[in-house]
């Protein structure tokens, strides 16, 4: 916990007020994610998960359209752009609270706002962390960035899920409505060290762009494999679904994703040990790794229905797939080969908008089968949909370190 705080203590400035904001915004993840899942259905649709997966649907399918639409706001005013993605989080929150999930347009006005919300916030602060955190020190930011939002999801979802049992879902909307707040304040404090060079481009020059350069091609599709299996897909939404059908209360679904940071928290730990001392050692840990991609779908297909299992995919997809490998891994490749590659500020956050669209794609294609065969009541083909899909999971993880490997060694 020293060295910690040490880790703290040495970021920036502007590095400590992202890292912030990206707890605060994380804090509110268990709120819009499973105990908003647990109110529509429990609470008003009648025990159907289809309203639930409309609504992550149209989410990605708005982010995919807005991301198109919205290119020249994001990348002439990133800035103004972020702080207009937590003022669209606020409305969302304000959302919740006042429109009866049972109307029929709730899932799609949630989806809506969320892809605004997503939009407007997360490509300026992708760029904004281009920025502002150099190369040699994007380990390490990231690193401790997805600890301490670990931690934060250790804490909220117990306080949530306590909440919700003593006062109802509607009194957490007001708590997380002021975190929001909150957020959007402190982003007023955020002052860039570096200058933004704004140049008037367009999508289809960063798309000639993107085409030309075999790295940034290579991201754009890895992106669209990530969609598919590793953050916003359908086997998230699977291990949300079976841990709710357990009938657990507020309380332990909170309890849940306390278990699943904990565990993320022990990887990263492992991860920042190894990966500042020798590469090879990391590489280690994720081969070590690999086969729980492979067995537990395998496992949930030989014993459907079991909780334990339905609990050990859930923690397995948090902690390993998400922080690890999404947030940790793929973001530290992602952003470095955007830095190498990408040297222009305008077509570097273009670029990223593109991947936005390639990664809202990977994960319409990821739900699209899951709704189908919910609507079609074939829940027993579920679990096997899941485990086709996650084999990608590995196939990401090894074009990753091949590509890191092979660039090592062109440096030498």
């Amino acid at each position: 916990m020293h060295k910690l705080f040490h880790k703290i203590r040495k970021l920036r400035t502007n590095e400590n007020i992202l890292i912030t904001i990206d707890i605060l915004y994380n804090s509110k993840v268990s709120f819009m994610g499973i105990f908003l899942m647990a109110f529509m259905i429990g609470v008003s649709l009648k025990s159907s998960p289809v309203s639930f997966i409309n609504m992550e649907l149209s989410n990605y399918a708005f982010c995919g359209i807005l991301s198109i639409i919205m290119a020249d706001i994001l990348c002439t005013h990133p800035i103004a752009s972020w702080r207009t993605g937590m003022i669209f989080s606020i409305i969302r929150i304000v959302a919740v609270i006042i429109i009866d999930p049972e109307f029929v347009f709730f899932p799609l006005i949630i989806g809506f706002l969320g892809a605004l919300e997503s939009q407007l916030y997360w490509r300026p602060k992708t760029f904004l962390e281009v920025k502002e955190v150099s190369n040699s020190r994007r380990d390490r930011f990231s690193s401790l960035r997805q600890i301490l939002v670990e931690i934060t999801k250790i804490v909220m979802p117990i306080i949530l899920g306590i909440v919700i049992s003593d006062a109802g879902y509607r009194r957490a909307a007001n708590i997380i409505l002021a975190i929001s707040v909150v957020q959007l304040l402190l982003s007023i404090l955020f002052r860039p060290t570096n200058k933004i060079k704004i140049k008037t481009h367009s999508l289809k020059d960063a798309l000639k762009y993107a085409v030309s350069h075999k790295n940034i091609r290579r991201v754009l599709w890895l992106q669209t494999l990530r969609g598919m299996v590793m953050t916003g897909c359908a086997y998230e939404i699977v291990t949300q679904l079976n841990i709710y059908s357990s009938n657990s209360s507020n309380v332990e679904l909170g309890s849940y994703q306390s278990i699943a940071s904990l565990v993320a928290i022990a990887l990263l730990l492992l991860y920042c040990r190894f990966k500042t001392k020798a590469s090879t050692k990391s590489e280690a840990i994720i081969v070590a790794l690999l086969p729980a991609a492979v067995l537990l779908p395998v496992t949930a297909i030989i014993f459907p229905g079991n909780f334990i299992i339905a609990i050990v995919l859930f923690v397995y997809f948090r902690s390993v797939v998400q922080s690890l490998y999404s947030s940790t891994v793929f973001a530290v490749y992602h952003q470095d080969e955007l830095k190498k590659s990408v040297h222009d500020d305008v077509y570097r956050i273009e670029i990223d908008i593109l991947s936005e669209l390639w990664l809202c794609v990977g994960r319409v294609i990821s739900i699209i089968p899951l709704l189908l065969l919910v609507c079609l009541n074939r829940n027993d083909l579920i679990l096997p949909l899941i485990a086709i899909q996650s084999r990608l999971i590995p196939l990401i993880l090894i074009i990753i370190r091949k590509c890191e490997t092979s660039q090592a060694s062109s440096r030498r």
